[in-house]
């Protein structure tokens, strides 16, 4: 039963925990995103038409040939192993040591706040000898949500070529989207999120097409 030589895992430090107890892996996968949505929109203001010219006045000159592009994304959060700071089973090959799962890890969305996103009471420390019953990814981290916008214009110098002027906001809402929590039982994060994803970010480029 103690052997961590068979069955290794896709990660080198996550190796199954019981090469004859498959039972434990039976689990989300590792990168398992059940829901995803993005969507795209494009609008092109080309020179002399209708919607440019109801535009009042300088609007409807700036309007002119620019091209709006938007960008919305939406998707769960992906799994998260759980392990434990000490592995007592380290002189017996084992990479890591994962604890016992003595509770419900979940929270109501409701709870979850980056300070304990997760029911860290659910977790127990596995003694030496022992296989930590926690499963493969245990724990599964926030969802992701942005909306990212561009606005375009191409303009020409001369023949077959032109300059293209673009401005982006990549998370226009601003939207905080927080890391992976820290899931090593024993640590002093153990529970909490202290990462995230660029806030708001705006960007000027120009580039010249040939």
């Amino acid at each position: 039963m103690f052997d961590a030589s068979i069955l290794t895992g896709p990660i080198t430090n996550y190796p199954v925990a019981d090469s004859f107890n498959r039972a434990l892996e039976r689990d989300d996968s590792t990168g398992d995103i059940p829901h995803v949505f993005v969507s795209s929109v494009v609008w092109d203001l080309p020179a002399g038409t209708g919607r440019a010219r109801r535009l009042p006045g300088v609007l409807g000159a700036i309007a002119n040939d620019w091209t709006v592009t938007a960008l919305v994304t939406r998707q769960s959060g992906v799994p998260v192993a759980a392990t434990q700071a000490t592995n007592f089973n380290a002189f017996a090959g084992f990479g890591v040591q994962r604890p016992n799962l003595v509770g419900d890890p979940a929270l109501p969305a409701g709870q979850r706040t980056s300070s304990q996103w997760f029911n860290t009471a659910a977790f127990a420390v596995a003694p030496q000898f022992t296989l930590g019953s926690a499963s493969r990814n245990p724990v599964r981290g926030p969802a992701y949500r942005d909306v990212d916008l561009a606005l375009m214009r191409r303009l020409p110098l001369r023949r077959g070529v032109s300059l293209e002027v673009r401005g982006e906001v990549i998370n226009l809402l601003n939207t905080t989207n927080l890391g992976t929590p820290n899931t090593v039982l024993g640590g002093a994060n153990f529970g909490t999120i202290t990462t995230a994803f660029d806030p708001r970010v705006t960007q000027l480029a120009l580039k010249v097409v040939f």
